[in-house]
């Protein structure tokens, strides 16, 4: 007995204290006073808060908190909900409740108040009580304090009185329709195993097919997961801004603009019937919405949400083979009768080649792999029909699946007709997709597919000459210094004849998209058709290549160094048709520049600013060049610039051609060029530069005058 005489004697002291705490519990300790000697509040024990009451204005606000389950652990960690249980019986929204016990908790005295009379007591503006466990704390708001602005007295129990800020007695003040929960659909999208939605002009419903995807239900066919995230972004903006008198809301709801039907998963829960009515009284930005089961409640939600929920049934159709994203897809296999089929997968940020070889893909090839999956992903058909509508048999000639994790997609591919086209049928829903060649040709497999995105591959040769034969026709040579103009002759370069040769030999295509070209393609034959020559340092092997249609979001081209078809950015295609005069062949260097004048309509007119006007000229750079021949039709804008030292003077005569373009010409060079209605405005006066007539014409424009000892502004 003796050697447990210590631990007795630990045991009972224990009891002891665990009694005096329980006996203490109702109590406010000297060290909760101390550590809180500069709050509104002497006590705050946040985890034993389990009501709050508010009394003011007529109206008694009480709050309470669920008590946890039972069956939850405690270690989750998770409070029990609040609950508005007056002046009405529903759940409180989470985020003002927050907000009021933060408030609360951290609520500072900012002076104490001297006396208790006419501090506003007497008749509190408001007053109430919060619960901490078996503690019940009273507070009182009384009148205003004088200072600082928007400040009032506050007192706890028997405390002396202090004065508290503006927050405090703003959220003291809030009417009850603060904690009212804002959320109106009760469900989750999660949640539901069918949406109807029903409007004037139509409507449509939606049943779940799965975890991840649902169908419509009129014609069976899969809804597009963009036209289903669009009803879930409706629901969820579905918050109440405000709440109207339930008399407004069932007047304004009479004649709804939409009403929904949301049915949950959960079979024991009743389905949720809400109606959408007109604007909100007192909120015009908002329409009223009537949730009329499983509980009533009446909102002012956003009137945007309006536009999701009136479409039609038609908009919701997937025209897309498979559901999943390309950032979901883990997994491709492409298989076809004849042809070797290519499976992939997804192996860190590359991809393990499963067939038809075993192997890890290089990046080059493991880049084509992603572009090929985006392509796969985004593809839409022409149009979609029930699986049973057609009156003939489909029949399959191959199969595209794509999975992530154990979501297994299959769509099975017809063969293709005359034109490209084929049908697809999605094994998801049974429906018929009526795709575009170059959909089809996705879903085959094919020797190019996993090719690197480039148009020469593993070329290393320097460029020194090259034909362009698509408009004018252009022969460019690099003798060390950059290529120049060869034919045409007599003509500075454009800078820009890099950014071809670069593309087109050390660029980034889009993708190959065929194996062969099988005339579809749009590429002329024989000499007619567009394209570039391109030649080497070494003199040996020049590559063509040919430009065919515009097509997938680029332009489709192919080369005679290797077989296959790309689709490439329209950009170069661009290129190809440019002619490469020099745009800066009409600006002059701003140190040559001695005098600027300006003829508007054949009658001289003064800039807004000369001495921008001179800076327009330096910077004079053309968009493009329009052709080789000089300005045709009689110009209503010309320059005439002075040059320094002797230098011959230069005249550029421009025409309107738009509101955005000029056309101009340099006097001694035959060749048009687009120049910016931008660019040229410093040259004209304030209204004209804005489209109206010359309003001076007393004088010559003299931009560039001498200022210093004769010589002009800026010059050297």
């Amino acid at each position: 007995m003796k050697k447990h005489a210590g631990t007795i004697v630990l045991v009972v002291l224990a009891l002891a204290l665990g009694v005096w705490l329980w006996l203490d519990r109702d109590r406010i300790t000297e060290g909760e006073r101390k550590s809180r000697e500069n709050s509104a509040f002497v006590v705050w024990r946040r985890d034993e808060l389990t009501r709050v009451s508010i009394a003011h204005e007529g109206e008694t606000i009480v709050l309470e908190r669920d008590r946890p389950a039972p069956d939850k652990p405690s270690n989750e960690g998770k409070e029990g909900q609040w609950r508005l249980t007056s002046p009405r019986e529903e759940r409180a929204d989470p985020v003002a409740v927050d907000r009021l016990l933060t408030t609360l908790e951290f609520a500072t005295a900012l002076r104490k108040a001297s006396g208790g009379a006419g501090l506003g007591f007497d008749a509190p503006r408001a007053s109430g009580t919060v619960r901490m466990g078996g503690l019940e704390v009273p507070f009182a708001l009384g009148g205003p304090s004088p200072r600082p602005e928007g400040t009032s007295y506050f007192r706890v129990g028997d405390e002396t009185p202090v004065v508290v800020s503006k927050e405090v007695t703003d959220v003291l003040l809030a009417p009850s329709d603060t904690y009212r929960d804002r959320t109106v659909v009760p469900y989750l999208a999660t949640d539901l195993q069918r949406v109807e939605v029903k409007h004037p002009g139509g409507g449509f419903a939606l049943v779940r097919i799965d975890d991840h995807s649902f169908r419509i239900e009129e014609s069976g066919i899969l809804a597009s997961r963009s036209g289903v995230d669009r009803v879930w972004a409706a629901l969820a903006e579905m918050r109440a801004e405000a709440f109207p008198k339930d008399a407004d809301a069932e007047r304004l709801t009479a004649q709804p603009v939409a009403t929904l039907k949301l049915v949950p998963r959960d079979s024991s829960k009743a389905p949720a019937e809400l109606a959408i009515g007109e604007a909100c009284p007192g909120h015009p930005a908002d329409v009223v919405v009537l949730r009329k089961t499983p509980t009533r409640v009446a909102a002012c939600a956003p009137q945007d949400l309006v536009g999701f929920l009136t479409g039609d049934a038609a908009s919701l159709v997937d025209k897309h083979p498979f559901t999943l994203r390309v950032d979901e897809i883990e997994e491709v296999r492409l298989e076809h009768a004849g042809s070797e089929a290519i499976e992939l997968a997804r192996k860190g940020t590359g991809y393990h080649q499963r067939a038809p070889l075993d192997r890890e893909l290089p990046e080059p090839e493991a880049e084509a792999a992603t572009e090929l999956l985006t392509r796969i992903s985004v593809s839409e058909a022409r149009s979609v029909t029930r699986g049973s509508s057609t009156g003939s048999a489909f029949v399959s000639t191959g199969r595209a699946l794509v999975r992530n994790g154990p979501r297994e997609e299959i769509v099975e591919v017809g063969a293709p007709f005359a034109d490209g086209r084929a049908t697809v049928r999605r094994l998801l829903d049974g429906a018929l997709l009526d795709v575009d060649a170059s959909v089809y040709r996705r879903l085959v497999p094919r020797g190019t597919m996993l090719r690197p995105r480039t148009l020469l591959e593993h070329e290393t040769r320097r460029p020194t000459r090259v034909l362009l034969r698509c408009g004018v026709d252009q022969e460019l040579v690099d003798r060390g210094e950059g290529f120049r103009l060869v034919s045409p002759a007599g003509y500075e370069t454009d800078a820009a004849i890099g950014q071809l040769v670069d593309g087109l030999v050390k660029g980034k295509i889009d993708a190959w998209v065929a194996d062969n070209d099988d005339g579809s393609f749009g590429f002329t034959r024989g000499p007619d058709g567009c394209h570039v020559v391109l030649a080497f340092e070494d003199g040996n092997a020049p590559v063509t290549v040919w430009f065919g249609a515009e097509a997938e979001g680029g332009i489709y081209m192919k080369t005679d160094a290797r077989t296959g078809v790309l689709v490439a950015p329209r950009s170069l295609h661009v290129l190809a048709k440019d002619i490469y005069v020099s745009r800066g062949t009409l600006r002059t260097e701003a140190a040559r520049i001695e005098h600027v004048k300006v003829t508007v309509l054949g009658r001289p007119v003064t800039p807004a600013d000369p001495a921008k006007a001179r800076d327009a000229v330096a910077a004079l750079f053309a968009e493009r060049v329009v052709s080789l021949k000089k300005l045709e039709g009689a110009p209503d804008l010309v320059i005439d610039v002075d040059v320094a030292e002797a230098g011959a003077p230069k005249r550029i005569a421009c025409r309107t051609v738009s509101a955005r373009l000029r056309e101009c010409s340099l006097d001694g060079v035959s060749a048009t060029f687009a120049v910016t209605a931008a660019r040229l405005a410093p040259l004209l006066p304030a209204s004209a530069s804005d489209g109206g007539a010359p309003t001076d014409a007393s004088a010559p424009t003299d931009a560039g005058a001498p200022t210093d000892g004769g010589r002009g502004a800026g010059t050297p």
